[in-house]
């Protein structure tokens, strides 16, 4: 069963991840990106009211709360689980607009500790369901390494759908494929993803 810190590592990591695309993803959440101002307080109050205009610079990628990695990864173990089932294709095409969702609530409707409670649960619901599937099959790890490279391939297709540029969804998807193995204890390596 993945631990607590195993979740909460994971929903960073995922949050982290989910960065980047956020602004493409939920606009409505993130608004156009604010400039900052790049001139020291100190300065900025000796010149006064008369200072020349100051150089901005335009602020990085929205942040993405643990709680909401957490929310994506819960995403992401039901469509391993819809794999193992035989219903991906649905799966895959409820992200549209499930994805979007999520990021624009950005956690509100549950606590942090609620939310990776959840992923616990998810995450060992998953492995229950894998090993009864697989009694006498393939290797258990090769198994689930398998599951989470296919399921950072169906996530980098759902983000492309979704206008999210090729690099970028690449990078959040591998991104999050990492999230998924590191609650199972998977070190995937470049070359594994």
């Amino acid at each position: 069963m993945p631990t607590d810190y195993a979740c909460h590592t994971a929903a960073e990591q995922a949050a982290h991840s989910l960065g980047p695309v956020s602004a493409v993803l939920a606009p409505d959440r993130n608004g156009p990106s604010a400039e900052v101002e790049v001139m020291p307080v100190v300065l900025r109050n000796y010149l006064g009211a008369g200072r020349p205009t100051p150089a901005t610079v335009r602020t990085g990628a929205p942040v993405v709360g643990v709680t909401t990695g957490a929310l994506v990864l819960r995403l992401c173990l039901e469509g391993m689980r819809a794999e193992m089932e035989g219903a991906l294709a649905l799966w895959h095409g409820s992200l549209r607009q499930r994805l979007p969702e999520v990021l624009n609530r950005g956690g509100a409707a549950a606590r942090e500790w609620q939310a990776l409670q959840e992923l616990q649960s998810d995450a060992q619901e998953v492995l229950t369901y894998l090993a009864r599937r697989e009694r006498g099959g393939q290797a258990g790890a090769r198994m689930l390494g398998g599951q989470v490279a296919l399921m950072e391939d169906v996530l980098s297709g759902a983000l492309r759908r979704l206008s999210v540029p090729a690099e970028s969804a690449g990078q959040c998807a591998s991104g999050l494929a990492g999230a998924v193995g590191s609650l199972f204890g998977l070190g995937l390596s470049p070359v594994e993803r």
